[in-house]
């Protein structure tokens, strides 16, 4: 892994912390969970931070979108769609 791959893992963590702790700030003031969606993800993640993505994440409504199928593979709760051209399958 290069120092470049290593900073793009960092910036892409980084960005999800943001995303998460601005959730936490909205529903401390207005008493409610966000969705939260996040778009293709995983991809940008390593294991261990798609696995807390996946499964550490409880509270109010969570969407993942995932290209990949074996990223799925660690998911312990919560319910997978799969969606191929335009419908629900």
């Amino acid at each position: 892994m290069t120092q470049g791959d290593v900073l793009a893992i960092l910036q892409d963590s980084l960005l999800v912390a943001l995303k998460l702790a601005a959730r936490d700030i909205f529903c401390q003031d207005g008493g409610e969970w966000p969705v939260l969606l996040l778009d293709d993800v995983l991809s940008e993640l390593d294991l261990r931070r798609q696995e807390f993505v996946l499964n550490r994440i409880t509270s109010g409504q969570v969407f993942i979108t995932c290209c990949e199928e074996e990223k799925l593979e660690g998911l312990e709760g919560g319910r997978a769609f799969h969606i191929h051209d335009g419908k629900l399958v």
